[in-house]
């Protein structure tokens, strides 16, 4: 037997009195509750810097990354030219930052006669810089298709035009107003025209929103096969403190830059959208091949100035919107 198996045998032999063992019990008890106040001291000051670093990381990714002002201009100027009718003030945006997440929670505010009134409390939310999360609250009793399709659009393409049967009985409809209302009317016309044409046409109502013609409209099909909708650009300078309507160049050109920008960012500009597609590519190309053209236009204005139009042979279909007691200052 060697002296290691001897050790062995004499601790077998002599085994530690009781005294030490409870000696011993404690101190591996002091021991592991010690390991365990450690560990959870350990993960209570990472959770305690993983908060605040995390919300940090955030931040430095909506400053420096995707910027939340890119998110803003992405989202109003979407709603700019795809809601006919529609402004915002973004000094009003209400944004929060939480982790990885911006929010955004504003109003969208429509021109009847000659007050604009709240249409819409938008509520987004984005994650890493994507829209997670898209709610909106509608204020007004008539509100426009949210989703339109090749066969309901408020605002329609001449081509879509020959089977119409919807006209006189909007006439009736506005007829049917009391004397002392302002009105906003969706109007879609008999060929496309000039802005310039169409203010003479329409000088004693308001026009409020253009639909621009960009090649896709007479069937609502993009080259892809996809639903698309209306844009179009705001005709009156918005005095909206941070619109991008709000300056000395004009609507037609804004728009235009407008459309250069979403391109960059076209699939949120989609999700931000009511269309489930933009199709901006091909409809960019298409007007800088051709110019501005307008095939319809939203209007508004007194209910008796409303139906004098009724004697222009431009106006092929209509559809009444919004309806508000007199306030008309024009």
């Amino acid at each position: 037997m060697d002296d290691y198996e001897k050790l062995i045998k004499k601790s077998k032999d002599s085994p530690i009195p009781d005294e030490e063992q409870l000696k011993l019990h404690k101190k591996m008890k002091r021991s592991l509750s010690s390991s365990k106040m450690k560990m959870t001291l350990l993960t209570v000051t990472f959770a305690l810097l993983l908060v605040p670093t995390s919300f940090l990381l955030t931040l430095a990714y909506y400053v420096f990354g995707t910027s939340s002002v890119t998110l803003m201009d992405v989202t109003s100027q979407t709603l700019y030219i795809t809601e006919p009718n529609t402004s915002l003030e973004e000094i009003e945006f209400d944004m929060d930052f939480s982790l990885f997440s911006m929010s955004l929670e504003f109003d969208q505010y429509k021109r009847i006669g000659s007050e604009d009134y709240k249409a819409n409390t938008y509520f987004m939310n984005y994650t890493l810089g994507d829209l997670s999360e898209k709610k909106d609250d509608t204020s007004p009793a008539r509100v426009r298709p949210k989703n339109p399709t090749e066969t309901n659009p408020w605002l329609k393409h001449l081509k879509q035009l020959l089977t119409d049967i919807t006209l006189s009985r909007e006439w009736k409809v506005l007829s049917g107003l009391p004397e002392e209302t302002v009105v906003e009317a969706y109007i879609s016309l008999d060929k496309l025209y000039s802005m310039e044409e169409l203010n003479n046409l329409f000088s004693q109502v308001d026009i409020l929103w253009a639909a621009v013609h960009t090649g896709v409209e007479e069937t609502n099909l993009s080259k892809d096969g996809d639903v698309v909708s209306p844009i179009g650009y705001p005709v009156l300078r918005d005095t909206s403190t941070w619109s991008p309507f709000n300056t000395d160049k004009k609507n037609e050109e804004v728009f235009i830059e407008i459309l250069d920008f979403l391109v960059q960012h076209e699939e949120l500009a989609t999700a931000v959208s009511s269309h489930k597609n933009l199709a901006l590519p091909e409809r960019i190309n298409y007007i800088k091949e051709n110019g501005i053209e307008i095939y319809g236009i939203v209007v508004t204005g007194p209910k008796n100035e409303l139906e004098s139009l009724e004697q222009l042979n431009v106006i092929k279909s209509m559809k009444i919107g919004e309806v508000k007691l007199w306030n008309w200052a024009n």
